[in-house]
């Protein structure tokens, strides 16, 4: 095999990879974990669904380099990531599946955000896994040196920095709240978008600073949830210790309204959020050409680093 084909076929193998531990508070849980929901299946996606379908984003190499484009994936496949076991996914979040949403419920509102920032904190421990096994591999067919710095070994150790900054975050904002039930710890800054017709739901957690990943630094968790067909309640979640920073951040969207606030809303989302889906219906009646834009916007911001520009015709609603 050539070495560029071989290089491909280690990637993919790579890919198929999964972190599958329980990210439970204490992380003492040995039981395997299962393909939880970060959006709410029954309720939240179902509204947005077309023939239990949404489209999300998803990263595919063509031609040797990574490419993002709107997907449509079953209702059953989208938003699910293997963050806790049977057990703890149900004990945890039992106020949130089984019962209506309530934008008064502090309770309810801490376990939206923790869900968010588990689900990222998944996402990168699971990153920084694969990058480390490409490292070893590259290391065994003798293509980087073992105990010299090379651009794979930087990689790799970045992204076990992200890993370990954004679990302190959960540990000190979220787990130790969660365990001694102070659910107030976490502030929320919330506005519902009414009559009109759900399109768009999101489950994300993303930082408002520039501090470098190791170092402590202030978080956000952004969710849209649908909540009937005429309602979706957008949630800005932060720890109160961070509550300037935060609410500077997301300042542009709280500080509009009517459709200048979704043009905001919608722009963060396309740069700061990866985790949204959008109804097949609203996706298709979308000009190629708009389309085309929100791609190469998003991925530009996931691969390169670049932030999206404002532009009308990244509005997602």
């Amino acid at each position: 095999m050539a070495e560029g084909q071989s290089n491909i076929s280690d990637f993919f193998k790579t890919m198929k990879v999964r972190f599958e531990k329980c990210l439970e508070p204490t992380l003492s849980c040995a039981e395997g974990a299962i393909s939880a929901h970060s959006v709410q299946n029954a309720t939240s996606l179902g509204i947005i669904t077309d023939d239990n379908h949404v489209y999300e984003m998803r990263m595919r190499i063509k031609n040797g380099a990574p490419q993002c484009a709107f997907e449509k994936v079953g209702r059953n496949q989208a938003s699910t990531f293997p963050g806790f076991c049977g057990r703890h996914d149900t004990e945890i979040f039992k106020p949130i599946d089984t019962k209506p949403l309530s934008l008064e419920d502090a309770e309810q509102l801490f376990l939206i955000a923790y869900r968010s920032v588990t689900r990222e904190l998944h996402t990168v421990m699971e990153a920084a896994m694969r990058l480390q096994m490409t490292l070893q591999r590259q290391i065994a067919a003798g293509v980087v040196p073992k105990d010299e710095p090379s651009a794979a070994m930087m990689e790799a150790t970045a992204h076990m920095m992200k890993a370990w900054g954004v679990w302190k975050h959960r540990v000190e904002f979220y787990d130790r709240p969660l365990v001694k039930r102070r659910f107030a710890d976490v502030g929320h800054s919330i506005f519902v978008i009414e009559g009109r017709k759900p399109v768009l739901a999101s489950s994300s957690f993303f930082s408002v600073d520039d501090r470098p990943w190791g170092k402590r630094f202030a978080g956000v968790t952004l969710n849209v949830i649908p909540t009937s067909t005429t309602e979706a309640a957008v949630i800005v979640s932060y720890p109160k210790e961070q509550s300037g920073k935060a609410r500077r951040y997301v300042a542009p969207i709280f500080l509009k309204s009517g459709e200048e606030r979704l043009f905001a809303l919608s722009h963060i989302l396309v740069d700061r959020a990866e985790n949204f889906f959008v109804s097949p219906t609203h996706v298709e009646g979308w000009p190629a050409e708009k389309r085309k834009l929100i791609e190469e916007a998003f991925i530009g911001t996931v691969i390169r680093g670049e932030p999206a520009k404002p532009s009308p015709d990244l509005m997602l609603f």
